[in-house]
């Protein structure tokens, strides 16, 4: 605040025009929860764009003037990429463009972040309203529902939670009445179904009408609505993995075949050459941006909750990713690039002959070789690490699942909810069994309910289970957990647990896509390597196969790593999912790279 603050006083009259001319940035900037003066911010931006701008322009200054230093190859593909005009152009060409994209990021940010406050609070909504609905139902007026809802656990309403903590503010210490402050909050959030769920809400009390019914016809409206978005979401997100792998695999087979060509025509005199700067940049840049980009849409399009197990994360950056840096730069860089990379420890080097050698694998594998096994054994601690947390979390809410629907049958009789659980504590949930238990011999020694949520909170990670119990807790304490309610809520957990499966059914067989491309891609490139070798031999000349296998089998092994990923964020909703696809296309790719040759020399074709 202080930093924007000293801007703007630097830049006060740019700042309020820029505000101005901004269309919406007030009301984006108010929307996104940025509690930044909005011509303090567009100031901001303003400063930040001619910081960009002065840093490139000295660095583009540089490199023009040190143009003549650089590597031969890497200065032809620049003039190959840049027609003449351009390539003089760069030092001013480069701060402006630079400069641009940063001052419209920055100004775009708030809208991105409001859209993306909207659709987080998508998966909040059905659990808000039925939160609501069980307060109403236990008699508990809307301000101290909202002052309950402030209070609670940030796990579970994490947008809703900092809306309901305006509200009581605006109630506590500015005198607005609760209706009042209920309106003035669904006019701020920018999320449709709050707005229309607050505002039926406050003119329902207003008019005196039957707010019970009300919120229970509400909440099943949401969690029917949810259900169908959810369908959409698997409809979409297949539709997105076919098209990452057609893009992928036709543009990674063009392009590599592209190279392959134009690098055996330069050997006979009668290509361009100089193309391994363009193939760095496809190869280790573009393709696994490419993937990042798609991985980044799949996690706009899927539902994000505020729970989940992270360990796998930190698994995989504190030891997998050390373990894999360490593991290219001893068994691939020494083979990629020995000139540089040559004097690395020998064990590592010796490791991947032996295994060239055991496979029966010609000279120049070993870089394809050393990436492989650098990927695949640096993932496996990250892979152990998802398959615990797998096996840990994803089996309670099945079980929970079962829980809410025996508990709604037991309902009906009219027991209490605190017998209800107890009743039903000898029955199998599976791997929710074990927290039945102790939450029923909790609820019978008197243990208060919000530790009771605390400790099981503690345990699990699942943002489903943990808002299931929590509506549960709450409906115990206040009297409100109805039939009706817990019909609802039954209902949406089962028709939630079986969209999941068809869209895991529908979205298995293309699971399998990138296994075969994984396979195609590799053996394509091999086999019209040993062609070209061939075809080059029978014109008296020769290529070097081992010298373009050494080149092009890193990048490939490289994309076939990140389309594991991918692939494991479509089909589960987690980058860690992705581990083990990945893991396995290592596995495949290394058992590819072996029989190649075998298969190549059947076709009487050397590599």
């Amino acid at each position: 605040m202080a930093l924007h603050a000293a801007i703007y006083s630097l830049f006060p009259s740019i700042g309020d025009k820029l505000a101005r001319a901004w269309k919406e940035l007030y009301e984006d900037i108010k929307a996104s929860g940025i509690k930044i003066y909005p011509p303090a911010y567009a100031a901001t931006g303003f400063f930040l764009a001619l910081i960009v701008g002065a840093i490139s322009l000295l660095l583009s200054s540089f490199f023009m003037l040190f143009r003549n230093l650089l590597p031969e190859p890497l200065s032809q593909s620049i003039q190959i990429l840049l027609p003449w005009p351009l390539y003089l152009l760069i030092p001013i060409l480069t701060p402006l463009i630079l400069s641009f994209l940063v001052f419209v990021f920055y100004m775009s940010y708030p809208k991105l972040k409001k859209i993306s406050r909207g659709s987080n609070m998508e998966a909040e909504m059905p659990y808000l309203a039925a939160y609501i609905a069980t307060m109403a139902t236990g008699g508990v007026s809307p301000y101290i529902s909202m002052e309950r809802l402030a209070n609670a656990p940030r796990i579970l309403f994490n947008i809703v939670k900092d809306e309901a903590a305006k509200f009581y503010l605006r109630v506590k210490a500015m005198g607005y009445d609760p209706l009042t402050a209920i309106e003035e909050s669904a006019k701020e959030v920018p999320n449709k179904s709050y707005r229309q769920l607050m505002l039926g809400y406050a003119a329902t009390l207003r008019a005196g009408g039957d707010i019970v019914h009300y919120l229970q016809r509400q909440t099943e409206m949401m969690l029917k609505e949810r259900v169908s978005q959810v369908k959409i979401i698997g409809e979409r997100v297949g539709m997105l993995l076919e098209g990452y792998l057609a893009i992928t695999l036709v543009t990674a087979l063009t392009i590599y075949v592209m190279f392959t060509i134009n690098y055996s025509m330069a050997q006979a005199g009668l290509g361009l050459g100089g193309s391994e700067f363009q193939l760095f940049l496809f190869g280790y840049i573009l393709m696994p941006f490419i993937s990042g980009l798609f991985i980044y849409l799949a996690d706009l399009l899927q539902p994000k909750y505020p729970v989940y197990d992270k360990t796998p994360y930190y698994v995989f950056f504190g030891a997998s990713l050390p373990l894999t840096l360490l593991l290219l730069f001893t068994m691939t860089m020494p083979f990629l690039a020995p000139d540089i990379f040559g004097n690395m420890p020998l064990p590592f080097k010796q490791i991947v002959k032996y295994i060239c050698t055991y496979l029966n694998l010609p000279s120049g594998f070993e870089s394809g070789v050393g990436i492989t096994l650098a990927l695949m054994i640096g993932l496996i601690p990250a892979v152990l690490a998802d398959f615990y947390s797998s096996l840990k979390n994803e089996g309670i809410q099945y079980g929970i699942t079962r829980f809410l629907r025996d508990l709604v049958e037991v309902r009906k009789t009219g027991m209490s909810p605190e017998k209800c659980i107890m009743s039903l504590r000898g029955r199998d949930y599976g791997k929710f069994s074990k927290y039945l238990r102790e939450m029923s011999n909790q609820v019978g020694w008197g243990v208060p309910l919000s530790k009771i949520f605390e400790d099981f909170a503690k345990k699990v990670k699942n943002w489903l289970a943990l808002i299931s119990m929590y509506l549960l807790v709450e409906s115990i304490e206040v009297g409100g957990g109805t039939p009706e309610i817990l019909e609802s809520l039954a209902n949406y957990a089962e028709t939630l647990e079986q969209v999941e499966k068809e869209k895991r059914a529908a979205l298995k067989p293309l699971l399998l896509i990138p296994y075969i491309g994984a396979i195609i891609l590799v053996v394509v490139v091999l086999i019209l390597i040993g062609f070209m070798n061939y075809i080059m031999s029978m014109a008296g000349g020769a290529i070097g196969p081992s010298l373009l296998v050494s080149t092009l089998t890193p990048p490939i092994v490289l994309d076939v790593y990140t389309m594991g990923l991918v692939a494991g964020k479509v089909g589960s909703e987690r980058v860690s999912a992705g581990f083990k696809h990945s893991m396995f296309l290592m596995i495949i790719t290394l058992v590819s790279m072996a029989l190649t040759p075998h298969l190549v020399s059947g076709l009487a074709i050397k590599l």
